[in-house]
């Protein structure tokens, strides 16, 4: 809903989104008000019936921790400067216990626009004029005063109306992002993934699904859900391209792993180019693995992303399969762990920030309760990791000792002369740790990649012209491939 210009004589109040009062051909700025109370008076009246309350009620609603008295001076104090913000000496009048907004004019509110038209809208269950309602909603209401207990019930009416329009007009992307447990509009999501044949993205939205409703509901998808979930899974191996080739780099894992578990912890840090097939060796790897009795856990490094924010997403695997056990560690470290996931059952607050020792320690101990068996934590894209995360995976490593747990990173070659983080600098040195170098797959190799991944094996000069243009890289091979069978 855009800005609505106010005409004389007429007020116009936004709450949707953000807080905005125009008024007699002008618009209050920010700057405007002298103090946040002013504003929450002009919204508290703006959502009560009539624009009234009684004194009482203003008080105890933005004033509940002071007396009658000084509740009272409180309120005299704010409505002065809503008048001076306004423009208006009546634009707050003080009368017979009462206190009412604009008592002599016209005005309207985007919230009660809204409401309405939402209603009109789903009476007729007309998913156009549901869209264009749904979509002229700015945000929730009054962002800037979430925890005020005047602003839940009409939050909740506003939340639930968008809920219903987004449902009734069936733009579930949006529903998802407004409600991100809502199991009906992931399964639309995924479906129509899944019938475009995007499998992997069918896959993702599930995994959001379950991670929010882990930590907000603390529960697990319903069975309608799962199976949706297990028809996008099924057979997923036996869809994908056969690994081919990387022996010598498949035995260095192969080594790596026997390493973790012997010592106790290792790393193995794959590198390469853009296309070189880093994440399909990897996840060879970890599929041989977790064949072979290990734990995995696949945590993904953005460069926008807060520190210690893979190590959380970590924290959340471990705690979705194994959270009754750390309920018996103590208070500090479930302190720590709450910090990093609000998954981590409660525990006091914790004075200070977080250091980097205290987070090793904290993520030992998770995976160690989480269960026996050996562990793979599998870091995606880590060129861009966090300096305080790429120190605590290389502490992690150096520490030694525990569960067997093999540290697996996947980064760009490039990013070893700009900026690679120094934790994984300095893992690449330690004595535990193994670098592999994926360079170009030799042109049979490709061929037979090319072979496997056609519906129809391409004749020999088609395959040779993919080969040339794939120039060792699996990647493109692959997509070549995939573009000529559409």
């Amino acid at each position: 809903m855009g800005v609505v210009r106010a005409q004389p004589a007429d007020v116009h109040i936004e709450m949707l989104g953000h807080f905005h009062v125009a008024l007699d051909g002008r618009e209050v700025a920010e700057a405007d008000w002298p103090a946040r109370r002013a504003q929450e008076l002009v919204a508290l009246l703006a959502l009560a019936d009539g624009r009234r309350l009684a004194r009482d009620q203003v008080v105890e609603q933005l004033w509940p921790h002071l007396g009658a008295q000084a509740g009272a001076a409180n309120l005299r104090k704010a409505a002065h400067h809503a008048r001076r913000a306004l423009g208006d000496p009546q634009a707050i009048v003080l009368r017979s216990g009462r206190v009412e907004l604009f008592p002599a004019r016209r005005v309207t509110t985007d919230v009660k626009t809204f409401l309405r038209e939402a209603t009109d809208a789903l009476r007729e269950h007309d998913r156009d004029a549901c869209a264009r309602t749904a979509a002229g909603c700015r945000g929730e209401l009054l962002p800037g005063a979430p925890y005020e207990d005047w602003t839940q019930q009409p939050r909740a009416e506003v939340q639930a109306r968008r809920t219903e329009l987004l449902h009734c007009c069936q733009d579930w992307e949006r529903l998802i992002a407004l409600e991100p447990t809502d199991e009906a509009a992931c399964r639309a999501l995924m479906r129509a993934a899944l019938d475009a044949g995007r499998r992997h993205v069918a896959i993702r939205w599930y995994e959001r699904l379950r991670i929010a409703m882990v930590r907000e509901l603390g529960t697990q998808p319903g069975a309608e859900t799962r199976a949706l979930y297990d028809e996008c899974t099924s057979g997923v191996r036996l869809g994908e391209p056969a690994f081919l080739g990387r022996e010598v780099e498949l035995a260095d894992a192969a080594g790596q792993l026997a390493a973790a578990a012997s010592s106790g912890t290792a790393a193995l840090l794959v590198r390469g180019s853009t296309g070189i097939g880093k994440s399909a060796f990897c996840r060879e790897v970890r599929a041989r693995a977790a064949a072979s009795g290990w734990r995995v856990i696949s945590v993904t490094a953005m460069a926008s992303g807060s520190p210690y924010g893979p190590i959380g997403a970590a924290v959340e695997q471990l705690l979705v399969h194994g959270r009754a056990p750390l309920d018996a560690l103590p208070e500090r470290t479930r302190s720590i762990l709450s910090e990093l996931s609000p998954l981590a059952p409660p525990a006091p607050a914790r004075r200070g920030a977080l250091t980097r020792h205290q987070v090793v320690a904290a993520l030992r101990r998770a995976i160690a309760l989480a269960g026996v068996e050996p562990t793979v934590l599998y870091v995606e894209d880590a060129h861009l990791l966090d300096e305080a995360t790429a120190d605590v995976l290389h502490q992690l490593v150096a520490g030694g000792g525990g569960v067997p747990l093999l540290a697996m990173l996947a980064y760009r070659s490039e990013w070893i002369c700009t900026s690679l983080p120094r934790g994984i600098a300095g893992l690449a040195r330690h004595d535990r740790t193994r670098t592999v170098e994926l360079g170009r797959l030799d042109d049979p190799t490709i061929a037979e990649l090319v072979a496997v991944a056609a519906p129809t094996p391409p004749d020999a000069a088609t395959s040779a012209s993919i080969v040339g243009a794939a120039d060792g890289s699996p990647f493109f091979a692959l997509e070549l491939t995939r573009a000529l069978a559409r």
